[in-house]
């Protein structure tokens, strides 16, 4: 894309969550019978029965209904339900499973000139209602089961349950170009992407450890030109995405400090599609179709979460490279005057094989979350992104060694892109209005990794700068939503150069 690029992007989440169930523990030693009630690895209250009486103990927030002295020495525990045990019992575990399920949709809607969702260039970030609630800051919270992707680390948080959490996300972008010599304004056909998401954790009645598991694309853009616009030689439609698979295990080393390891699985796809210029050799336009995919890709993840106090917390997490090998076709269709000629394709069409490297960049992400009180929550993220692994784009024949037709594939191959490393800063709060509402807002602002020497109309990406918006709402006891919105505005980009 040339001279000015004006994009933006708006979207909007929504959370459903359901809980119940708890544990309990019986052990009867001598005179000694002591009662522990829990959610798994997480006491939540003890009662102990010695020398005919009852003394309790509290070790987070838990109300101990009622506690009977039977003459045959059994005691009833009452919380939510009876759990009973004989007194010619010595130990009995009983455990009624307990599962958090969480529905999320998430929704955009778009204004003029908006654009799609990214952390610069075709970063996806449409993952999580609450954390896109709070700007995205969430690296030193990551207390649901969004935390298999924003810090695995904070799974240790998620105790004694199992939770599952299923969203999808939709995004609509455009954007307009406006050529600064004629005032000519060029508008970018309109998309509609689905983003599905699904996060499950479980401490598998573990002491220390926590596992979780999730599926989403972090990686994609797409872009729509009309065949006859500025734009025709250089992309017309482009689609890329990513299916990426997270596999997560977490270890809580004390009660201060986590650590967390991923394996991220992606399966990655790309169909180009641009017009194929014969004007030069006596013919019309044809098209050019270049389709891939790479469906064994790995990367990892290493994070922790440090907790100093209750009101101090920090989170760090490396993400690494991806190296992605495409595999596929070109196609090209509507050859005529010259190409189709037998010293180059022979016919209106052709296809052969293709091969193309690329390497998604690493990443480091740290935050800092102060919570001042029960209410308030306040958090600081900054990630660096590596994108100087974005060098060329070169695309490789391995069944073509005809001279006359690589000359014609190869036109513009390889491609410079010269990337270069970006930061992306969020703030984000949230705040407790009483025991049924909770308010969150948050700010980012990306920097773009993309020269403008080596900018062009596939992915028309610039600085933006993102407000958001979002709601926790708790309906009754056990089932709440939490719904966010997000407006993300680009920042205008004058561009010169012959892409």
């Amino acid at each position: 894309m040339n001279n000015t690029i004006s994009p933006h992007k708006n979207q909007s989440s929504a959370t459903l969550s359901f809980i119940s169930g708890v544990s309990a523990l019986f052990v009867k030693e001598s005179e000694v019978l002591q009662v522990r009630i829990s959610t798994g690895r997480l006491p939540l209250g003890e009662v102990i029965l010695k020398q005919n009486r009852f003394e309790s103990r509290e070790f987070l927030r838990f109300d101990l209904t009622e506690a009977v002295d039977k003459p045959d020495k059994s005691i009833i525990i009452f919380h939510r339900m009876p759990y009973v045990v004989p007194s010619n019992q010595e130990e009995r575990k009983i455990k009624k499973p307990l599962l958090i399920l969480s529905l999320a949709l998430t929704l955009t809607i778009p204004l003029k000139n908006a654009f799609a969702a990214g952390s610069g260039s075709y970063r996806l970030e449409a993952v999580d209602a609450e954390a896109l609630g709070k700007g995205l800051a969430f690296a030193a919270q990551a207390d649901n089961p969004s935390a298999v992707y924003f810090n695995p680390a904070g799974l240790t948080q998620l105790k004694g349950k199992t939770y599952a959490s299923l969203g999808a996300g939709v995004i609509q972008p455009f954007c307009s170009y406006k050529d600064n010599t004629t005032g000519e304004r060029t508008n970018r056909r309109r998309q509609t992407f689905i983003i599905p998401n699904f996060f499950i954790v479980s401490d598998f009645g573990l002491e220390k450890f926590s596992f979780g598991a999730g599926e989403s694309s972090y990686w994609g853009l797409g872009t729509y030109w009309a065949e006859d616009s500025f734009s025709k030689y250089v992309a017309t439609k482009t689609d890329y995405r990513t299916d990426d698979v997270m596999l997560t295990g977490a270890y809580e080393i004390n009660d201060n400090l986590s650590i967390g390891l991923a394996a991220d699985y992606t399966n990655s796809y790309v169909n180009k599609k641009r017009m194929l210029s014969q004007q030069t050799w006596g013919g019309t336009d044809g098209d050019l179709q270049l389709k891939g995919s790479d469906k064994n890709a790995w990367g990892y993840r290493f994070s922790t979460l440090y907790k100093a106090n209750k009101e101090h917390s920090f989170g760090l997490m490396y993400r690494s490279p991806v190296d992605v090998k495409y595999k596929g076709k070109i196609y090209l269709n509507g050859l005529n005057g010259a190409y189709a000629s037998p010293a180059y394709f022979g016919g209106s069409s052709y296809e052969t094989e293709i091969t193309c490297k690329t390497t998604l960049p690493r990443s480091v992400v740290f935050g800092y979350c102060y919570k001042p009180n029960d209410k308030l929550k306040l958090e600081f993220d900054t990630e660096w992104m590596d994108w100087s692994s974005i060098e060329e784009e070169k695309i490789e024949y391995p069944s073509e060694s005809n001279a006359g037709r690589l000359s014609v594939l190869n036109a513009g191959n390889p491609a410079p892109r010269d990337w270069k490393p970006a930061f992306a800063y969020a703030v984000g709060a949230e705040y407790k209005v009483n025991e049924i509402l909770k308010l969150r807002a948050g700010y980012i602002f990306h920097e773009t990794p993309i020269p403008q020497a080596n900018f062009e109309t596939s992915i028309p990406d610039a600085k933006s700068n993102i407000v958001t918006l979002g709601a926790g709402i708790k309906l009754k006891e056990n089932v709440g939503i939490d719904i966010a919105y997000a407006a993300m505005f680009y920042a205008t980009r004058n561009v010169k150069n012959d892409v």
